[in-house]
Parts: structure tokens; C-alpha cells; sequence
């Protein structure tokens, strides 16, 4: 038969471990959800964010420009009311790029493009021509414009802003200039590079042919910025938020808004792993916080373990140990708090009852004689050795029924059996209170009288043995039995066992239906 081998994982382990494994799975559930929550939370409000900003920087580009543009006018304005007058032209051009508007240059061309004021002095543009390409569309043009990124006569990267100049009955004088240099000082580097980002957060300005007018690096203003989502969103006059890989791979929360006034997208960008990075400081401070209830927890589970699984335990030791005396006093101290124990405990001790009532019936059929009810052999040899421990004194009545072979071939075994059934019951009758009795044979019979004389045993085999040969048993043929009584004053059991055997034999040769007493003449019975 295969043995399992025993397991040394108890109930208290596993509770712990189900416990502890429960609670650290729903600590990095409870964690991992608060994390995602709180990120998408952070990356949310970067966004809403960014948005906010980059459409109040695109509402305040677009009011410089209109003021630059109404500064424009203005002096055009004066120029054409003073008719160019070379002095009224140099005191505005002056004055308009000292006003504050961040112009790094403003000047007057006529009609051919010949520069015919300028300020600051220095630019060594005065008497030159300028046929560049956007100088020959504002002179086409002539309405009001702003251009695209281009390089200056003197190699600079601006933007320009034009005024036409008209004299009387609306003739075309010229216009009148205004620069913005992009990668210097200029009004669009101070509107936005000197907003202060401590976070990562950055700008950038692209116009509508995608070129950059705009950024923290300078290396990069002037250049295309192509294959991005976000230039082809603003460009498409919207303004918004999304969540991009840029072009150098990194994860980038961008909110963008539409320039109307000059065609320019702005666009406000945070790295997604600055933004984060509360969220991890935050996160780590969480944890630190639960690890004490975390360790108080740990202690109340490893105390409740114990608490629950001790009558569980200890039910499994007294029933381990096996059936012995007093087993059902032990399970009666085990203290079932919790209903699963209590039903346990009951059903042992209901079992315990049921065994033992099954082993205290296997050992009374193990004793018992099953066709008169008397003991057997097995019966016998048990009360001898408790008798003899006890070192009690008793008398001992072998019976043997006469002729009881010719009884069976004769009537048969069925009646042969109540032959035997009916003498057995004939020693009950007769028997006193605490006689032992047993059929040690076929049809032979011995009874165990403690604590009796001699003579009271023989008056009792006498008495036993009158009855059963009075009693109508069978009705064609009297039914007698031979007995010898012996009684043990010492010695061993098996001696006057054997006293009473010597005694009964004697009984049978002396003709039957009597009781021979051993070590003294025989008490006869007569024959019915």
C-alpha cells in the first residue's frame, strides 16, 4: 500500500502565507491603481496645462503683433502726414524702434527698394537696394504683411513686419519696415524665452511652412520640424493637447494653440518623465507610510493564525496519537471558539462514541459464545488472568452434556444446537450474581464462582445438574450432563482448570448424570 509522505506545511503556514499573500497583492493592486490613477491624473493636468499656457501665449503673440502692426501704421501715418520729410523720417524711425516693441531694426524704402532711412545707423543700410523676395511683394503687395522667416540684407533670421507708404491722392511712396530677429534679442525671444520654466517645460513657434521661429535652442530656429502630429494639428488652425514621441524618442505632453494674426502654431512641451516625477517621490512616501499598519498587520495575522488554527492542532494530535483512555476527556478540553472547530470536535467525538460502542461490541463477540450467549475461550482466558492478577479465589464447574453425539445424529444439528442453547440458558438460571460462565467446547460448558466454599459449589453443580435432568428438553429422550467441580486455594489457574477436567472425566466414568467433586468423593446424582 502506498504511504503519502507527510506534509510540513500546516494550517497556520498557509493561513499566513494566503494572508501575507493576499495583503501584499492587494497593497500592489491598491498601489498600481493609485499609481495609474494619479498618473493619469498628473499627465491630465500637464496637458490642461500646457494647452492653458500655450493658448494665452498664442492670445498674447497675437496682440504684439497687432500692436506692432498699429505701431507700424502709426508711423506710417506721421511719415506720410510729414511727406517724408527727411527729418519727421528720422526723429519716427528713431522713436519706433526705442518704443519698446522689441524691433531690432525699422526702415524706409521707396518704391525701387532703395533704403532710404534706417535705425540703428550702424547697419550700413542706407543707399542699398533690397530685391529680395519679400521686398518685392510688399512693394507689390502693398497692404500690410508679415513675413515668413527669412535672412536679412545682413545675414540676420527675422521676421519682417511692412507698412505701406502712401502720399497724396494715395500715390505709393514706399513702405515703412520693422525686424524681428529670431535668434537674438528681439520681441518675440523676450515674449516668450523669458517666461521662467522650472519644471522642463519648453517652447517653440513654427509658421505655416513649418519652419521654427522659435526655440530654446538656437541651433534649431530657422530649420524644418517635420512628421510631427502636433505642428500638423496647430497648423490646421486648432488648438489642443496631445500626448507624442517626438523626433529625438522622447515621450513629450504637449498642448499647442493657433496664431491667427500671423499663420504660426505655438507649441508647450513637458517631458512626460518631469512630469512623473512628483508622482514617484509621492509614491515612495505612500509606501513608507503603510509599512507600519503593513508590520502591525503582519503581527495580527501571525497572532490570529496561531489563535485559529490551536484547536485545529490540537485535534489532530489527540487523534494522531491514536484510541486511548481518556481520549474523550481530551477532546472535551480542546475549546472549539469558531463554529468549523466545534463541528469538527463534535463529529470526533460522535465517532469516538461510535467506535468505541463497535469495539466494545467486537470485544464482547470477541468473548461472547454467538450460539448460547455465554463466553468462549477467549472469554475465559481474559477473566482467568484478571482473577489471577487479583489473586482471587473461586470454584470452577466443568460441564459436559452426556451422549450428546448420539443427541446429533440422532435428532440432527439443529437440534443439537438447542440442546446446548437450552443448557446454556439452564447456567443462567442457575448462576448467582457475578458467576462467570462459558461454553468452552462443543458441548461442553464451565462456569467461574469467586469467592465460594466447596461445599456451596458442589450444592450449586448439584442444583444445575437435578435441573437440567428434570427439564423436559427434548421430549422423546432426557438430556443429563456430567460435571466436576474443582476450587483453586492456590496455586494457578491451569491447575484447577485441569482439577476440574480430572473431576468431570471422572464423572463420565462413573457413569454419567453426576457431579464428582475433585480431591474428595463424588457427590452422584441419580438418574430420572
Amino acid at each position: 500500500m502506498r504511504t503519502e509522505r507527510r506534509s510540513r506545511i500546516n494550517l497556520r503556514h498557509l493561513m499566513l502565507l494566503l494572508a501575507i499573500t493576499s495583503g501584499i497583492i492587494m497593497l500592489l493592486a491598491g498601489l498600481l491603481g493609485a499609481y495609474q490613477v494619479q498618473r493619469q491624473q498628473l499627465m491630465d493636468s500637464t496637458l490642461a496645462s500646457n494647452e492653458a499656457f500655450a493658448v494665452k501665449l498664442a492670445t498674447t503673440t497675437t496682440d504684439l503683433l497687432r500692436r506692432a502692426q498699429q505701431t507700424l501704421a502709426y508711423s506710417a501715418d506721421i511719415l506720410q502726414r510729414g511727406k517724408m520729410n527727411p527729418a519727421v523720417v528720422r526723429a519716427e524711425i528713431d522713436r519706433l524702434r526705442e518704443q519698446g516693441m522689441g524691433f531690432n531694426s525699422v526702415t524706409v524704402a521707396g518704391v525701387d527698394g532703395l533704403v532710404t532711412a534706417v535705425a540703428p545707423e550702424n547697419l550700413a543700410l542706407l543707399g542699398r537696394r533690397i530685391d529680395s523676395a519679400e521686398s518685392l511683394m510688399i512693394r507689390r503687395l502693398r497692404i500690410p504683411l508679415i513675413s515668413k522667416p527669412l535672412t536679412t540684407a545682413l545675414g540676420r533670421l527675422a521676421i519682417v513686419l511692412s507698412q505701406p507708404l502712401f502720399g497724396e491722392n494715395y500715390q505709393y511712396l514706399g513702405y515703412l519696415a520693422a525686424t524681428l530677429y529670431l535668434k537674438t534679442e528681439g520681441g518675440l525671444h523676450r515674449l516668450i524665452g523669458e517666461q521662467y520654466f522650472h519644471d522642463g517645460t519648453y517652447v517653440y513657434v513654427v509658421d505655416s511652412s513649418r519652419r521654427l521661429l522659435y526655440h530654446p535652442l538656437p541651433d534649431r530656429i530657422g530649420t524644418l520640424a517635420n512628421d510631427d502630429p502636433v505642428i500638423d494639428a496647430v497648423l490646421q488652425g486648432r488648438s489642443g493637447q496631445q500626448h507624442v514621441v517626438d523626433q529625438q524618442g522622447n515621450d513629450m505632453l504637449d498642448g499647442y494653440a493657433y496664431v491667427a494674426a500671423a499663420d504660426w502654431g505655438i507649441i508647450v512641451q513637458r517631458p512626460t518623465e518631469v512630469a512623473l516625477r512628483r508622482l514617484d517621490d509621492l509614491m515612495q512616501r505612500v509606501l513608507w507610510f503603510t509599512l507600519g499598519p503593513a508590520v502591525l498587520l503582519l503581527v495580527l495575522l501571525w497572532t490570529s493564525s496561531r489563535w485559529i488554527s490551536r484547536p485545529l492542532e490540537q485535534l489532530a494530535r489527540i487523534v494522531r496519537s491514536g484510541y486511548e483512555d481518556g481520549m474523550v476527556r481530551q477532546l472535551e478540553s480542546v475549546h472549539g471558539w469558531y463554529y468549523e472547530a466545534q463541528q469538527l470536535k463534535y463529529a470526533l467525538l460522535a465517532s469516538l462514541g461510535t467506535v468505541s460502542a463497535r469495539m466494545g461490541k467486537l470485544r464482547t463477540d470477541a468473548h461472547t459464545d454467538p450460539l448460547t450467549g455465554l463466553g468462549n475461550r477467549r472469554g475465559l482466558d481474559a477473566i482467568l488472568r484478571s482473577w489471577q492478577e487479583l489473586n482471587r479465589g473461586f470454584a470452577v464447574i466443568s460441564l459436559d452434556i452426556d451422549l450428546f453425539k448420539s443427541i446429533n445424529d440422532t435428532y440432527g444439528h439443529d437440534v443439537g444446537d438447542r440442546v446446548i442453547r437450552s443448557v446454556g440458558e439452564w447456567m443462567q438460571a442457575q448462576a448467582r450474581q457475578g458467576d462467570a460462565l462459558f461454553r468452552t467446547g462443543g458441548e461442553e460448558f464451565l462456569a467461574l464462582l469467586p469467592d465460594v466454599g466447596l461445599e456451596h459449589a458442589a450444592s450449586i453443580a448439584e442444583r444445575l445438574r437435578m435441573s437440567i435432568a428434570d427439564a423436559s428438553i427434548l421430549p422423546q429422550q432426557q438430556v443429563t450432563v456430567s460435571v466436576g467441580v474443582a476450587i483453586r486455594t492456590g496455586g494457578t489457574a491451569e491447575a484447577v482448570l485441569k482439577a476440574a477436567d480430572q473431576a468431570l472425566y471422572c464423572a463420565k466414568q462413573e457413569g454419567r448424570n453426576r457431579v464428582v467433586v475433585a480431591g474428595r468423593a463424588q457427590v452422584e446424582g441419580r438418574a430420572q
